[in-house]
């Protein structure tokens, strides 16, 4: 291992070191005889061991050993090992992927181990429409090495008010071929599949997730009813996060379900039968007419904040925020937002005892 410092501002104002990474955080540190600027300099350098920069500062490897620990649980570090390892054409296409995560590395895990991580992942999309047809950019964008695409219909012109993956010339294409052909287009190092079809049982969506072994299962299907439900228990069997995002009239949420360590979405009462005024309204809602009111910014919206807790999964570069923690978002109230919780269920039939 060789540290390396990350690009950061630093200045000296009498015995202290001022270093800033990023706004929010400063890190001042006391260093009246300039060893730990000497130390500095020579990780921004980076190419010596702990051992060689002892030898360099003229310090034990305990002491040097101890500030590199320091300086690494700020998040200041990286192993200089894991880096400048990308094709060079890798390195320029995911440029940005890499300053992103890039805040993220540490001595244990690089900017590039990041990326590789999901380079080497595979997602599986169900539905292309108005929430995946978002979703789908983002997860192209970061660099996903795989896509599994489901979707039943076909293009329509009700859908251009939403689903930017289409074009007018489109209409009347089925969408999960022309969701693909976007990607391939856009990434052709993309690996994609393609499943023309709707989900009509439990049965049929295990084996789908049985088959196709995804890292993620990021969920935008509406339909059948039960829908939500043989996902969640497919994916919690076979071990796979199932991330999900949807919207009621003037509200919408996203969520997501780490099998074995968040509740599930079967730990969730029913309303039906519940005399709770808020339960039966969701139940008098889901029962009744749903025409889709999603809007281009509201799916756009949803669509980040899925691709956001994919990410979380694909690469551990963060914990999952959603998972059995509902975020809610408020469309008629300048889209502020809340967050519910669920409670795991112990007894639960899908994920109790797990």
């Amino acid at each position: 291992m060789r540290p390396r410092l990350k690009t950061l501002a630093r200045e000296r104002a009498g015995d202290e070191l001022r270093l800033v990474y990023d706004p929010r955080d400063r890190l001042v540190l006391t260093d009246p005889e300039g060893t730990v600027e000497k130390l500095l300099d020579l990780l921004e350098q980076g190419g010596r061991t702990v051992e060689e920069l002892a030898d360099e500062l003229s310090l034990p490897v305990s002491d040097v050993s101890a500030a590199v620990a320091a300086l690494d649980a700020e998040r200041l570090l990286e192993d200089g090992d894991s880096l400048g390892l990308l094709d060079p054409g890798d390195a320029e296409r995911h440029f940005s992927n890499l300053a992103f995560f890039e805040s993220f590395g540490t001595l244990r895990r690089s900017r590039e181990d990041l990326l590789r991580r999901l380079r080497e992942s595979h997602v599986l999309v169900l539905g292309t429409g108005g929430l995946n047809s978002n979703t789908i950019p983002h997860l192209a964008g970061l660099g996903v090495g795989k896509m599994t695409l489901l979707d039943r219909d076909t293009v329509d012109p009700r859908n251009f008010a939403r689903q930017y993956l289409y074009r007018w010339d489109d209409v009347g294409s089925r969408k999960v071929e022309r969701a693909a052909d976007w990607v391939r287009a856009f990434d052709p190092s993309i690996e994609v599949e393609t499943v023309d079809m709707g989900v009509e049982s439990p049965e049929q969506l295990d084996e789908l997730v049985a088959r196709t072994r995804p890292d993620v299962v990021a969920s935008g299907i509406d339909r059948p009813a039960q829908i939500d439900l043989w996902v969640n228990a497919a994916c919690v069997r076979h071990g796979v996060p199932f991330v999900r995002g949807g919207m009621w009239v003037t509200s919408g949420t996203v969520w997501s379900v780490a099998p074995g360590v968040s509740a599930c979405r079967a730990c969730v009462p029913p309303s039906a039968g519940s005399d709770s005024p808020d339960l039966a309204a969701i139940r008098l809602y889901r029962d009744g007419p749903r025409p889709n009111r999603g809007i281009g910014p509201v799916a756009g919206l949803l669509g980040a904040y899925g691709a956001f807790e994919v990410l979380r999964y694909l690469t551990g570069f963060e914990p999952p925020v959603y998972a059995g923690r509902p975020l809610i978002i408020d469309f008629a109230g300048g889209c502020a937002t809340s967050r519910t919780e669920w409670t795991r269920d112990p007894d639960c039939e899908v994920c109790g005892g797990r």
